[in-house]
This record gives C-alpha cells, sequence and structure tokens, in this order.
C-alpha cells in the first residue's frame, strides 16, 4: 500500500509499504507505465522479489512525461 515515487540524485525509486502481518516469503511484482498507454509494463528486475522498493530510474528516465507504477504481492 501507498505505493509513491521517490526520486533523488536523478534515481526513481518506487517504494511501498506492506503490512504488518505478512506472511513470510511474499513477493512482490512491479509494473510501470506511461501516462496516455494502455498496456503496463513488467520491470523484470523486480519480479518476484522480497524488499519493498524497486528502482524504476531507465524506465522513466524522460522528466516531461508522467508515469505510472503498481505493485502485486
Amino acid at each position: 500500500k501507498h505505493a509513491a515515487f521517490s526520486s533523488t540524485n536523478f534515481e526513481n525509486i518506487l517504494t511501498w509499504e506492506t503490512e504488518a502481518d505478512i506472511p513470510p516469503g511474499t513477493v512482490f511484482d512491479v509494473q510501470y507505465k506511461q501516462y496516455g498507454e494502455k498496456s503496463w509494463l513488467n520491470k523484470h528486475e523486480c519480479q518476484s522479489i522480497t524488499k519493498p522498493f524497486c528502482n524504476l530510474t531507465c524506465e522513466t528516465e524522460n522528466i516531461t512525461e508522467h508515469y505510472y507504477a503498481r505493485v502485486r504481492a
């Protein structure tokens, strides 16, 4: 929950909060898209991960565009 981008030193990191009672071994999948696009794209390095963050810098490098990201547990 509460997924949000954090931009520091030109790196765009998506972070999110997990529930306190999250079961052990829970993994996350991250998807992103540019504003106006219909299809979500998988961030391959952030599939089946256990950490609550994902670096989307390369996918969001155009600073004049707007991006969305989502996380699925």
